[in-house]
């Protein structure tokens, strides 16, 4: 097969992971009899609700699948001649670069620079190669400033692009990524795609499993996964004016294609550059005034749930937080958006005492977080971290939805009724006995969101918490926070999805470079163009839509 121009060849595969637990029942196959083949310099986008298989299938491209994973394995992969079950994963690293889900456990060295050498060194690049390989990787994903940093001193976001950039330093003839454009702001989201048009003028093959509709547009196909089989593939415009049968595998579809279905426009749209010049104004305010959901005003009666006052914050020499001033009502609900490394999680981190303040003061339910210990913030603030593997460490789902009620000193009877509330609530009944670490990254997540829940906190900060998620869960998610905002709880959510943000969002405080640079309501943000471009942000299709259809920011 080499030299020929299908570098990947994927036939009649078969998989299924080994049983979380010893002696017990082996999971269901993750994967059924893929057959899939990829050209030299082909962009193939796989997308697929939660579990239904896409991370198995990138792991065995690069051979993590069986050879890290174990379990039972039938068919066949071939990486440009090499057959991934007689071939080591470390000569495979020489032709596959991958980048995992959860970027942070790929990340080891001292540094950014030892990070995105580590790869060229490795497979013995001469030193002054390695040297311009670090310059270009680095700069692609902009960490080019960070050289010196530790990667642990990075944001959830600039470590995804620190796993990418190290990636890259390999110059891969493949290169797999696994939800690389989840977590990232619009800036490094469209880095990620710009890099993946270069590289495949140069032949690299790139295969990317994704959530994000409006990422997999830019593939030269999409394959769409359900139960661990190919249920669907061919161009993105083909497989997105499927829109109905897209949402019944519980995915989205990019929103200028969700547009164009409402107006019924025929072709739909996949990209903004197909709705120009349509003459679709009045059609588009209408739309615009049936469906629009007013958010309830900010409640700033009485004491506010949350107040920031003057918070400064440094990592040892590094100023992440710089006289940040925000107030938060009860039962308000705030996306905190902002380029990676502004500071958003480092302010959340003060709402519920992980972090004190050094200078200023932040006030929750009327106490001043410094005098207030974190185990006791811990009761009245849920809070869902970026990463789901950094809150999970009990030894069953049930065992670990159960730790927070049972340290409020409830009687049995009650932890009991919340845990199995907040099971069925997220729909984790039948893996209740099941280690979570053992389940996949999006269920994982569910898991963290079942332990928040059944502590019933007044207020709750979820950092990220949709990274993972498919559109049914992430439904699941979106109908949650409205059922805690209609009981008086104020939501707090960090976020990069901004389409979210215009559609459930009561209000959106904008961070750059650790300082407050707006914060108002989502349509008059995303009108301010010079401030989204100072934040490194950018408007949601919707908005850029009605722009270009010369609408008011309050009529789109």
């Amino acid at each position: 097969m080499r030299g020929s121009p299908t570098l990947i060849h994927v036939e009649d595969l078969h998989y299924t992971y080994p049983p979380p637990i010893p002696d017990q029942q082996s999971p269901a196959p993750a994967l059924r009899g893929i057959d899939l083949d990829i050209e030299r310099g082909e962009f193939v986008a796989v997308m697929g609700p939660t579990g239904a298989g896409k991370t198995t299938l990138s792991l065995s491209l690069s051979g993590l699948v069986p050879h890290a994973t174990g379990g039972v394995i039938r068919g066949d992969v071939w990486v440009d001649g090499r057959n991934t079950k007689r071939c080591s994963v470390a000569d495979l690293a020489t032709v596959v670069g991958h980048v995992f889900q959860d970027s942070e456990s790929q990340l080891f060295n001292m540094s950014v620079e030892d990070e995105a050498a580590f790869g060229p060194e490795s497979l013995g690049v001469p030193a002054d190669k390695i040297e311009r390989r670090i310059d270009w990787a680095l700069g692609v994903v902009g960490l080019e400033g960070l050289r010196q940093r530790s990667p642990a001193t990075l944001s959830g976001g600039q470590q995804r692009r620190l796993a990418i950039a190290s990636v890259l330093a390999m110059r891969p003839s493949v290169l797999v990524m696994d939800e690389p454009t989840a977590g990232l702001d619009p800036l490094g989201r469209q880095a990620v795609l710009s890099v993946i048009t270069d590289l495949r003028r140069q032949g690299t093959a790139v295969v990317m499993t994704t959530q994000d509709p409006d990422a997999a547009a830019f593939a030269d196909r999409l394959v769409v996964l359900e139960a661990g089989e190919i249920a669907l593939a061919g161009a993105p415009r083909e497989v997105f004016s499927q829109v109905e049968r897209m949402h019944n595998f519980g995915l989205d579809v990019p929103q200028v294609t969700e547009i164009g279905r409402a107006l019924g426009w025929d072709p739909l749209p996949l990209t903004l550059d197909d709705v120009d010049r349509r003459g679709t104004t009045e059609r588009l305010r209408e739309t615009g005034r049936a469906n629009r959901d007013p958010k309830s005003s900010s409640n700033l009666s009485g004491s506010p749930s949350i107040h920031v006052d003057g918070l400064w914050h440094n990592y040892d020499g590094i100023q992440a937080l710089s006289g940040v001033d925000c107030v938060v009502g009860h039962g308000d609900f705030v996306a905190l958006i902002g380029a990676n490394g502004s500071g958003k999680t480092t302010l959340v981190k003060h709402i519920n005492g992980l972090l004190l303040p050094q200078k200023g003061r932040v006030v929750v339910l009327g106490d001043d977080t410094r005098s207030v210990p974190a185990g006791v913030l811990a009761r009245c603030v849920g809070y869902v971290f970026q990463n789901p593997d950094h809150q999970i460490f009990a030894p069953s789902v049930r065992e670990e939805v159960a730790f927070g009620p049972r340290n409020l000193a409830l009687s049995a009877g009650d932890v009991e009724a919340r845990v199995n509330a907040a099971l069925k609530t997220f729909d984790l009944g039948d893996r209740a006995a099941t280690p979570p670490a053992t389940l996949g990254y999006g269920v994982r997540r569910l898991v963290t969101l079942a332990s928040v829940h059944a502590m019933r906190p007044d207020i709750v900060v979820l950092d990220e918490a949709t990274v993972g998620l498919d559109r049914r869960l992430e439904h699941r998610l979106m109908t949650w926070i409205e059922k805690l905002r209609a009981r008086g709880v104020t939501v707090v959510m960090i976020t990069h999805d901004m389409r979210l943000v215009a559609e459930h969002a009561e209000r959106c405080v904008v961070l750059q470079a650790g300082r407050v640079l707006a914060n108002g309501a989502p349509a008059d943000v995303f009108a301010d163009d010079s401030m989204l471009d100072a934040a490194g942000l950018a408007a949601p299709p919707v908005f850029e839509l009605g722009r270009r259809q010369e609408l008011r920011p309050n009529e789109s």
